[in-house]
């Protein structure tokens, strides 16, 4: 038996050794004291209000992870972390992001989701590593025309917002790969959506979109397409000629675009009823 509690302690104490080695720290006070060795924070569900003015003293720090507290405001020692790779704010009771975003230039990273932001700065646009964006959930009612700056971006998560329209500018960001833009107002799709060349999953659901334009048909590499409950009657038929797509999903007063018998075995056009609510694998709840 006492071998046994040995034996468990030996591995509690290197499994605690390596998780230290691996600089990830949990505590403010655990962090401050290994400065140097501090490359990722992470601290949720706390009931944080405030984070600390401190973060310029850990200048090896990639990542921090704060979701699910209740912090209102960003402190000024955040933008000065230039080795800031990943920041995770989900689920706070943010309302502004200030213009000090755009010195985190190695941000590859980036969730605002589930706050109350109704705006980005212009500055948000510096962010040129940036690969996956979360700012769905919040009261964003306009994306950026800059954003095609963002020339690294492969996810954009922009649903249940209040946004009326997506900027022609965001057709330009070429390996976007995953665009959910659902539940928002959104009454029009850039008539050059054709150019999002990488573009693989795009979720247009509950809008008033009336259609969508026929250029859509140069997605060649489109696999899912959701337009359920986004006001959309007709489906362009240009669709049938994408190879790649294998997932439609509309509901019962869309009228799909017609089969091509060469891709009947792929393409799966889903009519989805007005009590299904999560119809989709790879729909976030």
């Amino acid at each position: 038996m006492a071998r046994i509690y040995l034996i468990a302690v030996a591995v509690l104490f290197c499994s605690t050794l390596a998780f230290a080695q691996a600089g990830v720290y949990r505590t403010w006070e655990d962090a401050m004291q290994e400065k140097e060795n501090v490359y990722s924070i992470h601290m949720t569900y706390r009931s944080m209000e405030e984070i600390p003015d401190i973060l310029d003293e850990f200048p090896n720090l990639e990542e921090l992870n704060l979701s699910n507290n209740r912090i209102k405001s960003l402190p000024p020692s955040l933008f000065s972390c230039k080795k800031l790779k990943k920041l995770i704010l989900f689920r706070n009771k943010l309302t502004v992001i200030p213009d000090g975003i755009g010195r985190l230039t190695n941000l590859e990273e980036l969730s605002f989701s589930y706050n109350d932001i109704n705006s980005l700065p212009d500055s948000f646009c510096y962010l040129q590593s940036l690969k996956s964006f979360a700012i769905n959930g919040n009261s964003l009612d306009s994306l950026n025309d800059c954003i095609d700056m963002l020339t690294n971006l492969v996810t954009l998560r922009v649903n249940s917002n209040e946004l009326v329209k997506l900027p022609d500018a965001i057709t330009r960001i070429k390996p976007l790969d995953f665009l959910d833009a659902g539940n928002n107002y959104l009454e029009t799709v850039p008539e050059n959506i054709g150019n999002m060349q990488n573009l693989r999953f795009l979720y247009l659901n509950k809008n008033k979109i009336q259609s969508l334009p026929e250029s859509i048909g140069k997605c060649q590499k489109l696999q899912e397409l959701d337009v359920v409950r986004c006001g959309i009657i007709r489906m362009p038929s240009s669709l049938n000629t994408i190879r790649a797509l294998e997932n439609v999903y509309i509901d019962e007063r869309t009228i799909p675009f017609y089969e091509n018998r060469q891709y009947r075995f792929r393409q799966v056009i889903h009519v989805i009823q007005p009590g299904d609510l999560l119809y989709r694998p790879s729909q976030n709840p």
